[in-house]
């Protein structure tokens, strides 16, 4: 297991972070630096021993996103951060860095991120965005849902459309399906077979993903839809892997969705968004729930299609997505280190 899995960190207001590990990172203290960048921490001040798996740590520049160093008495010290980057009015936002790679890499922080829709930031979360330096965004959604889902964000970023439908190569599959079933079940159903066909039908899209990383300028990446969980869940997968992130931890990735993404704020969406119809409100809550809920079948679907049609991760990166040895490499000279 990647010890980064083992460690927690969450603001608990402007100026406070309770810091939590685990035994399989460290069983003894540990030394907690901070910075507000992932490459310049200060080493030489610590901000504080934690001698137990739970400390919460005071910073000195309430509101701004910190990077922490976290020192064992025995062991290898890792850069850590919050997973999740609560911006005020955003959705399903976070941060894809930490993670260790099959050649002992880790995935940098403070690059690469992945969110659901922007449109109800507030002016402190695009404050808080707009520190993010994000330059570079890869959008799945089409156009329809841009305009109904529209954000004017900081740094004017470069946005490129990669558009896949919420559907089976079909913009109103989940439309009639809603109009034409009150069983939940047919839309559990009816996502795997999304999943499916993002794997298969869209990976010329997800190949395109890949032409953008590795020409983009300076700056922050975000993958974005409208709830960060399918489309962009599909592109964080691939890019992991493409990364070299083994898949138990792409899995663990791909999950935290049930625990980020917010199903309730987010329900009037997605019944507004599938013109769901029905007069019982609950009914209608539960045959939309499978799109909001993030299961484990869900990852399974995912990582079966890549195997049925293809093998292997591998085999999938370079005959379906065209990333060959020199590809790879330069991508993970570009995001790891």
């Amino acid at each position: 297991m990647d010890p980064i899995l083992d460690i927690e960190i969450e603001a608990r207001g402007s100026d406070l972070y309770r810091v939590v590990f685990g035994s399989r990172f460290s069983q003894g203290p540990i030394t907690i630096c901070g910075g507000l960048s992932p490459r310049a921490i200060e080493m030489t001040q610590p901000l504080a021993t934690a001698a137990s798996g739970e400390i919460d740590l005071r910073v000195l520049s309430p509101g701004d996103r910190w990077y922490f160093h976290l020192q064992p008495r025995t062991g290898g010290g890792l850069i850590a951060a919050q997973r999740d980057v609560p911006l005020e009015g955003g959705t399903n936002f976070r941060d894809l860095g930490g993670y260790c790679c099959d050649d002992g890499r880790r995935v940098h922080w403070g690059c690469l991120f992945r969110s659901g829709h922007l449109s109800h930031l507030t002016e402190a979360g695009k404050t808080a965005y707009a520190a993010l330096d994000i330059r570079t965004i890869c959008d799945f959604r089409l156009e329809e849902e841009r305009q109904n889902e529209n954000a004017t964000l900081p740094n004017h970023p470069r946005i490129e459309t990669l558009s896949i439908p919420p559907g089976i190569n079909d913009s109103y599959y989940l439309h009639r399906l809603f109009a034409s079933s009150e069983n939940p079940l047919l839309i559990v159903d009816a996502v795997h077979e999304m999943l499916r066909s993002f794997v298969q039908d869209c990976a010329p899209r997800y190949a395109h993903l890949f032409e953008i990383l590795l020409s983009a300028p300076k700056g922050g990446i975000l993958l974005n839809c409208s709830a960060g969980k399918e489309r962009t869940g599909v592109g964080a997968i691939v890019l992991l892997l493409a990364l070299g992130v083994p898949r138990p931890t792409v899995r663990h990735d791909f999950m935290l969705s049930a625990r980020y993404f917010p199903v309730a704020a987010e329900i009037d969406r997605v019944i507004r968004k599938y013109s769901v119809k029905h007069p019982d409100r609950d009914l209608a809550v539960s045959m939309i729930m499978p799109l909001l809920e993030t299961r484990e079948s869900y990852i399974d679907t995912v990582f079966a299609a890549i195997d049925s049609e293809y093998g292997s991760d591998a085999a999938y990166l370079q005959r379906a997505l065209g990333l060959d040895e020199r590809k790879l490499a330069r991508l993970r000279d570009l995001y790891t280190g």
